[in-house]
């Protein structure tokens, strides 16, 4: 078979199996969802068919037709596929015609001309001290309401595991993977820290060491204290990836403090990191970025704040001179 003859999808296997040496299995995965959908939705033709009018055709259906399957979001279902979403799209369609047209499967690359979509880059919007207070007491308490007599909060088992991850997310700013990859092994209460491995490739999760605060350090220490002896290789909470969204989920919705997920803890210890006087160098080390261009963002951040608190403190203002 010719390859300019070849099947779309069999183009797609031959580029996942290149991708795959470079990249995590997460993101090969990611990537294989998004050509399947642009494949099954191109009806499969065979790879030399496809121009960039085609390619166009199908961005468009992801902009205004397709409504994805939110599994673990109901808050969001039904509603159209986001710009970060559809970009995502873009960037798998750019790499897997790129490496096609660089490996001699096509003659030009429809891909090379096709627009980018517009992408707004939503602000950080960090947990406010209230907000982590009502999550915190919601971790330990579940409301029960009776049919007669006043309701009252029922203590829960798994407490002190609940408080200990809602505080390590919050302390270190780690990625949700990160967390769930934490074994016992890689806690060191006696030093105050934790032992982020390499994942995979560690491109993005990089190897580190990140410092506990005090509060940090009793919350784990009482939920390990709660455990039998457990086994070094254990995972630390026990939960993988989904499992933690869907038990912070349950917890905000207890609270009632919208748009809780794993990820904002992460932009509320980076935006207090700095408002506290940490310096983006640290900053970046420990969010594990290979390069200061989020930090910078976050910096970017804060400078409403700098602005105000200088109009607070400076003596020239205050002392009317």
């Amino acid at each position: 078979m010719s390859p300019q003859n070849m099947p779309f999808s069999k183009a797609i296997d031959g580029f996942l199996l290149s991708f795959r040496i470079d990249h995590s299995n997460q993101t090969a995965k990611l990537y294989e969802l998004y050509l399947k959908i642009a494949c099954d939705w191109l009806q499969d033709p065979p790879i030399s068919a496809i121009d960039t009018e085609y390619l166009r055709r199908f961005m468009l259906y992801l902009k205004s037709e397709y409504t994805p399957n939110r599994v673990h979001s109901s808050t969001r279902h039904g509603r159209p596929l986001s710009e970060a979403a559809q970009d995502n799209y873009w960037i798998a369609l750019r790499s897997c015609f790129r490496w096609l047209h660089e490996n001699g499967v096509i003659l030009t690359n429809p891909a090379e001309a096709l627009a980018r979509p517009k992408v707004v880059k939503p602000e950080p919007d960090p947990f406010t001290e209230e907000e982590v207070k009502r999550l915190l007491f919601y971790a330990q308490n579940v409301k029960v309401i009776r049919e007669n007599g006043p309701s009252y909060h029922r203590h829960r088992p798994t407490a002190r595991r609940n408080v200990a991850l809602i505080l390590v997310l919050l302390d270190c700013g780690i990625r949700v993977g990160e967390l769930a990859r934490l074994t016992f092994a890689d806690l060191r209460l006696e030093v105050g820290e934790i032992h982020i491995r390499p994942f995979e490739t560690g491109k993005k999760s990089q190897e580190r060491y990140i410092p506990l605060g005090k509060r940090t350090r009793k919350a784990l220490w009482l939920y390990l204290s709660s455990l039998e002896e457990p086994e070094p290789t254990h995972r630390l909470f026990g939960l993988d990836p989904t499992s933690v969204r869907q038990l912070l989920y349950r917890i905000a919705a207890a609270a009632q403090v919208p748009h809780t997920h794993p990820h904002r803890f992460r932009h509320t210890f980076a935006i207090e990191y700095l408002r506290n006087g940490g310096d983006v160098f640290t900053l970046q080390r420990i969010l594990g970025h290979t390069t200061l261009d989020m930090v910078n963002y976050y910096l970017k951040l804060i400078q409403t704040d700098l602005r105000e608190a200088h109009k607070r403190a400076s003596p020239a203002d205050r002392w009317e001179l």
